[in-house]
């Protein structure tokens, strides 16, 4: 009866390689989810208008060139003043000129450099919000693939499962066509039988939608055949002793976004405190137009020399209210950087705490799933040297199925953790 045995016992999985690197496919489809989620684009675009803005703000600084002109009717007319013969001066109904000038801003309170340096804060801000996208998205990825293939490998373990106890089914019908045990055996595992093909249609859907779910994160066609793995690799992680808040709150994009927000706070208050600061600019420009410098009706070329000086005086308290006001905004960064570094720490400690409690999760399943095999190969000798009941070699291969299905969700929540892990490092890649 060993040869039964161990024909039957043929059909089930070898207990395969717990650990190895990580899957390759998970960094591919990294890239494509990233290269295709709408959310980055467009923080891809607020970037580019970002940059633009921050070289607009340089400009500010170089001399400005205007041309403009002006005409208008006058309904009275302007009497222009005698000539040198004492005649009345002639009456201007029109009047009209065209301008260039050329304006220099020597002092402005420090409005342009703080513009500037807001502008380039801005770009850093948008820089780091797609870092923060992109871990996001990656980490989407990650957790539609993991799905994926524990649908897929749930499913494979369920048709061994149905195909097992197929073969087994066709020893029971031999020795019921042999009289040597009864119908009611045959129809015990008849029972098993249709339970697992039933669990074997039900698990294909599962991971059917499982595939499609991950095509559309990836921007394919939802029906399209997406390579992916035939079963979970857990990944063989390290465990380290360094200070992993420290260097999480070092790595996190949200950090970089958040000291930028502040800088940029910080300019804002000192722009708005520009306004009430002296003001200082030169310039040179020229006109053609009626009147003429003669005061005729003739037009003609004048040129003119400029300096504008404001100095703000008393404005009622108003620089002080708004420069308080754009201050709070720095002090609410100040406090959203706080409870960001406190949400990380959170998150750095339970991803790794869960990480570690995982990885002993996943040895007892391998282990469990050791004793399973061994059950059903006791079981199925016993059966055959008549010292055990059809139920008991079935409930032996439901038990090894069972088994197996906690095997792979431990290897499923392993992989998990350690994604959690690495984004709440902020340490997520597109590449090994």
């Amino acid at each position: 009866m060993k040869l039964y045995t161990s024909f039957i016992l043929l059909l089930f999985f070898a207990i395969p390689s717990t650990y190895g690197q990580q899957d390759d496919l998970i960094y591919k489809y990294r890239q494509m989810a990233v290269d295709y989620q709408q959310q980055i684009k467009m923080a891809q675009s607020n970037l580019a208008s970002a940059e633009s803005l921050a070289e607009a703000a340089k400009s500010d600084f170089l001399p400005k060139l205007d041309l403009y002109g002006n005409y208008s009717y006058l309904g009275v007319p302007i009497q222009l003043a005698p000539n040198s013969s004492g005649a009345p001066g002639d009456e201007l109904q029109n009047r009209y000129s065209l301008d260039l000038g050329l304006f220099q801003p020597i002092l402005t309170g420090g409005y342009l450099k703080n513009t500037k340096n807001a502008a380039l804060s801005q770009v850093e801000i948008m820089r780091s919000y797609i870092s923060l996208n992109e871990q996001e998205v990656m980490a989407n990825s990650d957790a539609f693939y993991w799905n994926a293939v524990t649908k897929k490998e749930i499913n494979n373990i369920l048709v061994q499962y149905r195909n097992a106890i197929g073969e087994f089914l066709k020893v029971i019908q031999d020795r019921v066509d042999e009289e040597i045990v009864g119908m009611n055996e045959l129809y015990q595992t008849k029972v098993r039988y249709n339970d697992a093909e039933y669990e074997v249609i039900k698990s294909h859907k599962n991971f059917k939608i499982s595939l499609m779910k991950l095509n559309r994160l990836l921007g394919i066609p939802v029906n399209a055949t997406t390579n992916i793995a035939d079963s979970l690799l857990a990944v063989n992680w390290v465990s380290t002793d360094l200070n992993l808040i420290d260097k999480a709150i070092k790595q996190r994009p949200e950090i970089n976004l958040l000291e930028n927000k502040i800088s940029l706070n910080e300019f804002n208050e000192k722009i708005t405190a520009s306004k009430y600061n002296p003001q200082l600019g030169v310039g040179v420009g020229g006109n053609w137009g009626a009147p003429s410098p003669g005061l005729s009706l003739d037009p003609a070329f004048n040129y003119n020399l400029q300096a504008t000086l404001a100095i703000p005086v008393f404005y009622w308290g108003k620089k002080k209210e708004e420069v308080f006001a754009s201050r709070q905004a720095t002090e609410v960064a100040k406090l959203e950087m706080e409870q960001t570094k406190d949400i990380i720490t959170l998150e750095v400690e339970t991803s790794y705490y869960n990480l570690q409690l995982t990885q002993q999760q996943l040895d007892f399943a391998k282990n469990s799933l050791k004793n399973a095999q061994s059950n059903v190969e006791v079981m199925l000798d016993r059966y055959f040297e008549g010292l055990s009941s059809v139920l008991e070699v079935l409930d032996a291969q439901l038990d090894w199925q069972k088994t197996y299905f906690n095997y792979t969700q431990a290897k499923h929540e392993l992989n998990f953790a350690y994604t959690s892990y690495q984004h709440a490092m902020g340490e997520l890649s597109i590449t090994q």
